[in-house]
């Protein structure tokens, strides 16, 4: 998740090392230069530490943790790519949306757009050569974005050539019962498994709960819910965190959202942010059709 340190005083900018003055997590790992605004980038999502699967939470859903979490994979998942520039450095995650579109965030590549970006698919281990790494040739950025918590953080990247793998459909405008409170979701990301910590090897996933929008306001006094989603629960544990902005949240098999930003990463009563996808889908189609 990520939030802009210009607009969000004292946050905690889910990227590399960026702090600012709240807490806010940046979910963009890509140093300052290359992302230029706070997010969830290179990070994990966060939760309890080691493979333990955890429990039931209080609000429902099983939690499987992304930091602390379960490996998952491509094969089952192959839609969920990450970001990652000329060097091979990963900063953000995205999800296949068509053979050559790719939806992140807008945090992710609006400080840049014109900077060199590889989508790399259908590989679960960074360390690995699996897969394929595709050039990005043109990247969209939402013209309302101006920086994380304000205005539709939103990104989509056109790939250099056309990948076989399944793609994601996105929620729509009447997919309201994807939103509602409690609905179980899923997070993705190979970004920190700790809040501050180290970045993951391999593609981690986790199940979070959806919240009301008046939870979501209680963490985030700009909450807007034409734009945004949360999820989390009120124990915490279960997160994305810096490194995973733009990764999928997913819910009823379409993408619902798109890792924006957090208060830190897995803090009780602190969700985390996405990008909400339904009430934006006409546009964002637009831009894939394009």
């Amino acid at each position: 998740m990520t939030r802009n340190p210009a607009t969000a005083p004292g946050v905690l900018v889910r990227r590399a090392t960026l702090v600012a003055s709240t807490a806010v997590v940046v979910l963009a790992v890509v140093a300052v230069s290359l992302v230029g605004f706070g997010g969830r980038s290179s990070a994990v999502t966060t939760g309890g530490t080691g493979d333990d699967p955890g429990g039931a939470g209080s609000d429902g859903v099983a939690q499987a943790r992304i930091v602390g979490g379960e490996r998952t994979s491509t094969a089952d998942e192959p839609w969920v790519v990450y970001l990652t520039d000329a060097s091979g450095f990963q900063f953000c995650g995205g999800t296949l949306v068509a053979p050559t579109k790719v939806v992140t965030a807008a945090h992710c590549t609006a400080s840049a757009p014109d900077r060199k970006i590889f989508a790399v698919v259908g590989r679960d281990d960074k360390s690995s050569k699996a897969g394929r790494s595709v050039a990005v040739t043109k990247t969209w950025v939402s013209p309302s974005f101006t920086a994380v918590g304000s205005g539709l953080d939103v990104s989509v990247l056109t790939l250099g050539e056309s990948v076989p793998n399944a793609t994601l459909p996105l929620a729509t405008a009447s997919d309201t019962a994807l939103y509602g409170p409690g609905t179980a979701a899923r997070i993705y990301g190979w970004g920190a498994t700790s809040e501050n910590g180290t970045a993951s090897r391999y593609l981690l996933g986790a199940t979070v709960p959806i919240r009301e929008d008046s939870y979501c306001k209680s963490s985030a006094s700009s909450f807007d819910p034409t734009l945004l989603t949360c999820a989390g629960f009120d124990t915490g544990g279960v997160d994305t965190c810096q490194g995973d902005s733009g990764g999928p949240l997913v819910a009823g098999g379409k993408l619902i959202g798109i890792t924006s930003f957090g208060d830190g990463c897995a803090r009780a009563g602190k969700p985390g942010y996405y990008t909400r996808v339904g009430a934006n889908s006409a546009l964002i189609e637009k831009q894939i059709a394009s």
